[in-house]
C-alpha cells in the first residue's frame, strides 16, 4: 500500500462530520449507562504543550472506550481562567487579561479540536465569565452567613517575584516552583474556610474513596488534621503581656512544663522581646521564614 496520510486533507471533513451530527453530544434520556469523564480544566495562558496533549489524550481514551461499550458520555471542557497564570501572562505581554485570556481560549479551542479529541463543546464553560463566577460569589456569601467563612491575619508562603501567596506545594527548595524566586513567610490578612467543621465528615468519606492511591488518601488525612485534645491559657507576666493559649493532645503532662517556645511568626515574639535582644531576634526571624 503505498498511498500516504495527509491529515490536514482527511481530518478537517471528519470532524467537521463529527460536529454537524453532535456525535459527542451527551444526550439526557437515551437509556443508556452514564458517566461522567472530566479532565482537569486548563489555564489558557499559554498555548498546549506535549503535558496538555498527554492529559486530555488520555481522558479522550477513556471517552471513546466508554461510548463503545455503551454508555452515555459527557465530557465537557472549560477554561480555568482565573487567577496568577492568567494575569502573569498578561503582565508578560503587556495586554489586558481579558483580552489576553480570551485570544488564548481561542487558540487552545483550536489547537484541541485539530487533535480530534471527543468533546461536548456545547457545554463548555470558562470562569471568567459572570455566569459562571456568580454561583462562587452565590457560595461564598452563603458560607459567610451560615459562620463557616471568617477573616484573619496567618502566616503565608510569599513568592517574591509572582507577589501571591502560594501552597505549599508551590515551594521548593525556597522556591516559587513557577517563576523561581525565593519565598518568604509573610503575616498575610485573607480569608479562611472553617473546614474543621466538617472534619469528621471529610474524614469518614475519605474511606469510601476504595480507588484512590493510598498516598493521596493520606495526604487528604493529614491536611485535614483532625486531632483530639484541649485548649490550655498560659498567663503571662507584664502590663502589656497577653495570655498565650496552646492547643494539647496531653493536658496531663503540663505540669511538667518548664519552659515555652513560641514559633518565629507568632505575635507575642515581638510584644516579649526585651530592647536589647530585638535585633538579634529580628535577624533570626528573617532567617527561619526564608528556610523551605
Amino acid at each position: 500500500m503505498n498511498e500516504k496520510y495527509h491529515p490536514r486533507l482527511l481530518e478537517p471533513k471528519w470532524q467537521k462530520a463529527w460536529e454537524e451530527r453532535g456525535l459527542f453530544h451527551a444526550r439526557m434520556n437515551t437509556g443508556k449507562p452514564k458517566l461522567y469523564v472530566l479532565e482537569m480544566f486548563p489555564y489558557p495562558s499559554g498555548n498546549l504543550h506535549m503535558g496538555h496533549v498527554r492529559v486530555y489524550v488520555i481522558g479522550d481514551v477513556l471517552a471513546r472506550y466508554y461510548r463503545m461499550k455503551g454508555c452515555e458520555v459527557f465530557h465537557p471542557m472549560g477554561w480555568d481562567a482565573l487567577g496568577l497564570p492568567a494575569e502573569n501572562a498578561a503582565i508578560r505581554d503587556g495586554i489586558h487579561p481579558a483580552k489576553r485570556t480570551r485570544a488564548n481560549i481561542e487558540s487552545v479551542r483550536r489547537q484541541m479540536k485539530l487533535l480530534g479529541l471527543s468533546l461536548d463543546w456545547e457545554r463548555e464553560i470558562a470562569t471568567c465569565d459572570s455566569e459562571y463566577y456568580r454561583w462562587n460569589q452565590w457560595f461564598f456569601i452563603k458560607m459567610y452567613e451560615r459562620g463557616l467563612v471568617y477573616r484573619r491575619e496567618s502566616m503565608a508562603n510569599w513568592c517574591t517575584g509572582c507577589q501571591t501567596v502560594l501552597a505549599n506545594e508551590q515551594v521548593v527548595d525556597g522556591k516559587c516552583e513557577r517563576c523561581s524566586s525565593a519565598v518568604v513567610m509573610r503575616r498575610i490578612p485573607d480569608w479562611a474556610l472553617r473546614i474543621t467543621a466538617y472534619a469528621d465528615e471529610l474524614l469518614k468519606d475519605l474511606d469510601k474513596l476504595d480507588l484512590w492511591p493510598e498516598r493521596i488518601v493520606t495526604m487528604q488525612r493529614n491536611w485535614i488534621g483532625r486531632s483530639e485534645g484541649c485548649r490550655l491559657t498560659f498567663p503571662v507576666k507584664g502590663e502589656a503581656a497577653e495570655p498565650i493559649e496552646v492547643f494539647t493532645t496531653r493536658a496531663d503532662t503540663v505540669y511538667g512544663a518548664t519552659y515555652m517556645v513560641l514559633a518565629p511568626e507568632h505575635p507575642a515574639v515581638e510584644k516579649l522581646t526585651t530592647p536589647d535582644m530585638k535585633q538579634q531576634v529580628r535577624q533570626f526571624v528573617d532567617k527561619v521564614t526564608r528556610l523551605d
